[in-house]
């Protein structure tokens, strides 16, 4: 791995296209932001959705020029490509099915991938789409597991590394959304309330695993530094009529020995910033929830407690990724840009340093991990990842 920090370059911008975050999507809103925040990339082209009126008339109105408003993903891909002024990155955002096509259209091609998660839609997916990236020395690919860019989740990540909790021995993550709005799902109102999320052929294999649940496998295996390697999952649909995953309740064996216990679910009345994870160590634990995310609770076998607060005192590496002085917080948008950043980093030197932006890696451990706790839950045992 390489290791680069968040500091200044005085480069020219990263030409960035667009694939899907249109005019009512909110995610699309958030990339688009997260892109800009630190100059680091123009938006100059894209396709923002299938009808191809509206994705001209809405990358119009965002300042793009209308020959470069395409119609499809492989319209955009073939015409970029053959412009002297081509763009050098694509931002992913459509639904998850969708990513490995998209993603291996424009690798043809030779430009770099920033992807929304999850990696793909499922199993078979990730593995074609992996062995496209790894087969393309001339591309990076980075995927936006958002949160493991906190500040505070990389001074985690990096005090477990030294050693300060011990050996890591337990592990309980968790993530809860409540789609409902507080409503009874019925087969009535499930299309209206969860769009193509019921969709198989849109949102992958599991709804809830893929949107958020991978958020929440990524985080333990990103600040623990460990894979799992056995799951033994239950997981429930809403309805015999409406076949979407809403609850999966896991248990993880990972590679170290160490066990885990992941919760997550997306039909939690009232679940609002549900996503919080404790590492247990021979020494000691480490906490991170997600609505206070600049604090990070260090406890000690033995001692007192101790708060660490992202930029400030014991906490020497969240300054790295801190825009803001401590005292203030930093949230979502904060940490997309910081992949945004990272990889417009990463492809500007040719230097072995590190960079901790979640990469095709990661995509594809989280989606070995979804597709083993869909079977072990189907046959009610454990499964290998």
């Amino acid at each position: 791995m390489i290791y680069e920090t968040a500091n200044t370059m005085k480069t020219k911008k990263l030409s960035l296209g667009i694939v899907g975050g249109g005019p009512n999507s909110w995610i699309g809103h958030v990339h688009r932001i997260s892109a800009r925040f630190d100059d680091r990339y123009e938006i100059v082209a894209g396709v923002f959705s299938r009808n191809s009126k509206l994705s001209i008339s809405f990358g119009k109105s965002i300042g793009i020029s209308k020959d470069r408003c395409y119609s499809n993903y492989k319209e955009m891909a073939d015409k970029e490509s053959k412009r002297n002024d081509c763009i050098k990155v694509v931002s992913i955002m459509t639904p998850p099915a969708s990513h490995q096509v998209i993603a291996e259209k424009f690798i043809d091609k030779n430009i770099h991938i920033i992807s929304d998660k999850p990696f793909a839609g499922n199993l078979d997916q990730a593995k074609k789409l992996y062995k496209k990236i790894k087969s393309n020395k001339k591309i990076k690919y980075a995927l936006t597991h958002n949160y493991s860019s906190y500040p505070m989740v990389r001074e985690a990540k990096v005090l477990i590394e030294k050693g300060k909790i011990g050996k890591v021995q337990y592990i309980n993550v968790e993530y809860i959304q409540d789609w409902s709005g507080g409503t009874k799902i019925t087969s009535k109102n499930a299309k209206k309330k969860l769009t193509w999320k019921i969709d198989n052929k849109i949102v992958g294999v599991s709804a809830v695993l893929n949107e958020i649940g991978t958020h929440a496998y990524h985080l333990a295996s990103y600040i623990s530094g460990l894979k799992g390697k056995q799951v033994f999952a239950d997981i429930k649909q809403i309805s015999n009529k409406i076949k979407m995953d809403d609850n999966a309740q896991v248990m993880i064996n990972f590679t170290n020995g160490a066990k885990g216990m992941f919760w997550t679910n997306v039909m939690a009345r009232g679940g609002v910033y549900g996503l919080k994870i404790r590492v247990f160590g021979s020494k000691g634990s480490l906490e991170w929830v997600q609505n206070n995310p600049g604090y990070l609770k260090l406890n000690p076998g033995k001692g007192a407690v101790k708060l660490l607060e992202r930029g400030f005192h014991n906490a020497e590496l969240s300054k790295k990724f801190s825009r803001i002085k401590f005292g203030h917080p930093e949230g979502y948008l904060d940490a997309f840009a910081n992949i945004y950043k990272e990889f417009s980093d990463s492809l500007k030197t040719k230097s072995k340093k590190r960079f901790f932006y979640p990469n095709e890696d990661e995509g594809l451990e989280t989606a070995k991990f979804i597709n083993a706790c869909k079977v072990s839950s189907k046959r009610k045992r454990w499964v290998k990842i």
